[in-house]
């Protein structure tokens, strides 16, 4: 690839001159991003085609920046699905030409919570409410299979894995930003006396934003102190830690750090014992000598008010699933559902008073497992269920493969995918920008494990359970 850009084709070199040559024109009459954009655009392209890992890579790396506001619009809501689903149709031209890796259980479990998905929203109360999920959610496990039919060799998984890296990047740095400049996110909480912002970066709300991060946190960290890994993608990796950090801080999320701390420990106590108790000690250290005392007040301050709204919600998701048992109200649909719930005082006519005080109608249940229930029924919540088992079960035999680098990748995922399991209980995570990167990263462990089972090289404890 390096070798065609160092000796363009000519074609190339005329497509140049004329971008240059129209670009006054076209600034002066439809807009000065045309022209850039188109041949950012055309350089995408010859990019996919030549390496299609680099443009699985980029989507990945753009996923933090899907509801980034650009004049009013919201293009990588655009560009991501279309990198998606292109990457898909052009990896099954390659997969029917060489064959691809065989991912088993997983592809097929992710199909199905995507099926199931699909029917909740196609007999939802407002199915015009459950389009943006659907779209995410298809756009995530359109990539799942672009890496499975995409990637035969651990070079490519690699730069899959980097481009996850270079997310948690773009991210953090988004967050340092929002936080140096004042651009902060409208939730805010008492500290102090005064009222404290919390950056939120692209995403919808500030937790939603802290367990992107806190997902992706641990992979960054197994890919900075593993030296399997080429000395750039470590680079990136340290300065992906260094901003992403502080930019969980300053959301000042207690669910994303409890489940990263958490989902991390309980990930390595099974795989890395020893190492389990080297992080243990490292975060205790961290949070006491570097914890600022915002932060410290955040846990220690008085949160009674918030649990009783807590179980208030999930209580109204019961009550939302009760009504409606198979597959639920549909997706983005809680607040419909909540609508339809009946008034708990008389004196609240027709509507139900959210935490017995206020005529509000709550986007979700705070809590990933209950939305399910409700807005897709015990369909969905049963296919998310076995999707998350099959997924801890792929995870922990990629800890397990000779590759060290697959072994890496596993272990920073299934630590990820721990996190995100802690953090549900407290947050809507699945169906969010987080979706994209783990889908991915699932299948790159996914495929790990098989090409390990191909070559015959498979722990044989792993490959007899």
């Amino acid at each position: 690839m390096f070798a065609a850009l160092r000796r363009p084709e000519p074609w190339l070199l005329l497509v140049g001159v004329a971008a240059v040559a129209l670009w006054p024109l076209s600034a002066y009459t439809l807009g000065p991003t045309l022209v850039p954009g188109l041949v950012v655009g055309a350089g995408i392209l010859v990019l996919v085609a030549r390496r299609p890992e680099y443009g699985i890579a980029l989507a990945l790396a753009l996923a933090p920046l899907t509801n980034l506001e650009v004049q009013e619009m919201k293009p990588m809501r655009l560009v991501i699905p279309a990198l998606a689903v292109g990457l898909l149709l052009y990896g099954a031209v390659l997969a029917w030409r060489e064959g691809g890796a065989r991912t088993g259980r997983l592809s097929g479990t992710i199909l199905l919570f995507v099926a199931v998905s699909i029917a909740s929203a196609a007999q939802a109360l407002d199915p015009a409410s459950s389009l943006t999920k659907v779209f995410l959610l298809v756009t995530a496990a359109a990539l799942f299979f672009a890496v499975v039919e995409v990637c035969r060799d651990r070079r490519q998984l690699m730069v899959v894995a980097g481009g996850a890296v270079a997310g948690l990047l773009i991210a953090g740095m988004h967050g340092v930003y929002q936080q140096a400049v004042g651009d902060l996110s409208e939730a805010g909480f008492y500290s102090g006396g005064e009222i404290v912002a919390r950056v939120q970066g692209a995403f919808g709300h500030t937790n939603q934003y802290a367990g992107f991060l806190a997902v992706l946190i641990p992979l960054a960290g197994v890919v900075l102190v593993n030296r399997a890994f080429p000395a750039g993608m470590r680079a990136v990796a340290g300065a992906s830690l260094i901003l992403a950090l502080p930019a969980l801080t300053f959301t000042y999320t207690r669910g994303a750090f409890v489940g990263l701390v958490l989902g991390s420990l309980v990930w390595l106590a099974f795989v890395k014992p020893r190492a389990a108790m080297a992080v243990a000690l490292v975060s205790v250290v961290a949070i006491l000598a570097f914890a600022p005392a915002t932060l410290k007040d955040r846990f220690s301050g008085d949160s009674s008010g918030d649990v009783t709204l807590r179980q208030d919600l999930w209580g109204s998701a019961l009550d939302i699933y009760s009504q409606r048992p198979l597959l639920g109200v549909g997706l983005s649909n809680f607040s419909e559902g909540y609508r339809t719930l009946p008034s708990t005082l008389a004196s609240a006519s027709q509507r139900r008073l959210l935490h017995n005080k206020q005529v509000l109608i709550p986007p979700h249940a705070a809590n990933q497992y209950l939305n399910i229930l409700a807005e897709q029924g015990v369909a969905g919540l049963l296919a998310f269920l076995i999707l998350a088992a099959t997924a801890v079960a792929v995870a922990f035999k990629g800890c397990r493969v000779s590759d060290p680098a697959g072994r890496a990748i596993s272990i920073g995922v299934g630590a990820g995918v721990m996190i995100l399991a802690i953090h549900s209980m407290f947050e809507i995570t699945v169906f969010t920008e987080i979706s994209v990167p783990l889908f991915a990263l699932l299948a790159v462990v996914a495929t790990f494990v098989a090409l390990d089972d191909r070559d015959g090289t498979a722990d044989p404890e792993v490959k007899a359970a």
